[in-house]
């Protein structure tokens, strides 16, 4: 294992991007759909930080003070200057909508850290795309099996890693992660497992199943207004 894949440590909304991307450095299927799932996973922060809860389906601001995290914190405001209240499906896409360039500010992030680049793509020379393939290859490997091994060996989860497979069930992330492990099927019945939550046992999981719920519903009605 390189040393440098040891000493980095991802945060939460990293690991969720750099999961989105595949080796090359293209979101592919995830492209349009992980901007709703990295909305709901900053709620989830959010929340997890005592700065939100949810009531009857709206985010209600508890604690205004600042996260000291520039991305929750650029939420945060955003959901404080709202002057009414707003279902947690609509600041999914409201947040996603307004272009507070969280993906963007995530990505410079990763890119700062080493842990991808960043390439300009033309087609024909008329369409420009942006890739940024992986420069730590490791590190992605690493987190991979960290959560193939926690899932295929029934290791307990903790909230932020059953948040994570929600997001990346939704976001079509499954596949491009883990489609080459020799138990993959164990594992995506592993996954629908942990994000069914017919019965939830704690408040943060009744959160998690809001968010699945509503990260869904949010994806479902982006496509639909996509092909009107």
């Amino acid at each position: 294992m390189d040393k440098s894949a040891k000493k980095m440590e991802l945060t939460f909304l990293q690991k969720i991007i750099l999961l989105a991307l595949d080796d090359k450095g293209w979101f592919g299927t995830a492209e349009h759909k992980i901007k709703f799932g990295l909305a709901g996973a900053i709620l989830f922060e959010l929340y997890q930080h005592g700065r939100i809860s949810f009531s009857n389906d709206e985010v209600v601001v508890i604690n205004p003070k600042s996260t000291d995290n520039v991305i929750l914190d650029r939420v945060l405001n955003f959901i404080k200057s709202s002057k009414k209240q707003h279902s947690l499906r609509s600041w999914i896409q409201r947040i996603v909508y307004k272009k507070l360039l969280l993906r963007k500010t995530i990505l410079k992030q990763l890119i700062h850290n080493k842990v991808i680049g960043r390439e300009e793509y033309s087609l024909m020379m008329v369409f420009y795309q942006t890739k940024f393939p992986l420069v730590n290859i490791e590190l992605k490997r690493k987190l991979q099996e960290e959560i193939y091994e926690n899932l295929v060996s029934d290791k307990t989860l903790s909230d932020q890693d059953v948040m994570l497979l929600v997001v990346m069930n939704n976001c079509k992330m499954v596949r491009k992660n883990f489609s080459g492990f020799l138990q993959y099927l164990k594992l995506r019945g592993k996954i629908n497992e942990n994000t069914q939550f017919k019965s939830p046992k704690t408040e943060t999981e009744e959160v998690i199943k809001l968010l699945q719920t509503a990260i869904s519903r949010a994806i479902m009605a982006s496509n639909v207004s996509i092909h009107i």
